[in-house]
């Protein structure tokens, strides 16, 4: 197979300039910005900006981002990918980080065990020979942040995570939850939880180590097993 480059140009008004001079071609090419070369499709003619898509001929085969073994960074961080979009102008848009949507079509059924999973994150600690892991092992983590003495008004809710459910069903045979949470799989030196939450130091009114509560008035339901059903109390007081 022959080898193919990207071009490579000083700024996006040279990529552009360049783009109609090649008919029925694909303006694809390297730009130089802030020290970084970024990908961009080049403008058509008529300067209409179009969306930049990768995509294979199906989907049994993936396009992968930085699926490699790195042998020669020894400190810092390895990242195998950034989304960072940052609006830069006032008005009524939504900032999303990234969006993945695992989709059926209509009237199409999955037999046997298929299932739609909207997102997959692991981690991965393979082989079976010594290696310390000095800090954590997580397999997600959501922060927010703002930087030190904001003060930007927020007319909404600030929440680490929201679930939603819009969904509509003919017979569901299994269970219906927001949470689920899998019994450790049993393996040569398994490890088990230690606990279902960990909270960490305490927050007056919110979650305390110690404290009475009282006037118990309603439940959280809790199914534990294929169908055993608890009930966690809640209070109104707590002193």
């Amino acid at each position: 197979m022959a080898t193919q480059y990207i071009q490579e140009f000083a700024n996006l008004a040279d990529l552009n300039a360049s783009a109609p001079k090649v008919p029925s071609a694909v303006p694809f090419a390297a730009v130089v910005v802030s020290g970084s070369q970024v990908l961009y499709p080049g403008k058509s003619i008529t300067a209409t900006q179009v969306n930049f898509e990768f995509r294979t001929q199906n989907l049994s085969k993936t396009i992968r981002l930085n699926s490699q073994t790195d042998t020669e960074t020894t400190s810092g961080d390895l990242i195998g990918f950034q989304s960072k979009p940052r609006t830069g102008v006032a008005g009524t848009q939504n900032i999303y980080g990234c969006q993945i949507s695992a989709q059926v079509s209509d009237g199409i059924a999955l037999s046997s065990s298929g299932s739609v999973i909207g997102g997959q994150v692991d981690v991965f600690l393979r082989g079976t020979s010594a290696g310390t892991i000095a800090g954590d092992v997580r397999g997600l983590q959501i922060e927010l942040t703002t930087d030190d003495a904001a003060t930007r008004n927020i007319t909404g809710y600030v929440t680490g995570l929201r679930i939603r459910m819009a969904f509509s069903a003919g017979t569901v045979t299994g269970l219906r939850t927001a949470f689920r949470v899998e019994q450790p799989e049993a393996q040569t030196g398994s490890e088990t939880y230690d606990a279902l939450l960990h909270l960490t130091g305490s927050i007056a009114g919110v979650w305390v180590a110690t404290g009475t509560a009282s006037n118990q008035a309603g439940v959280i339901k809790v199914i534990i097993g294929a169908s055993t059903v608890k009930y966690l109390p809640l209070y109104d007081t707590l002193s």
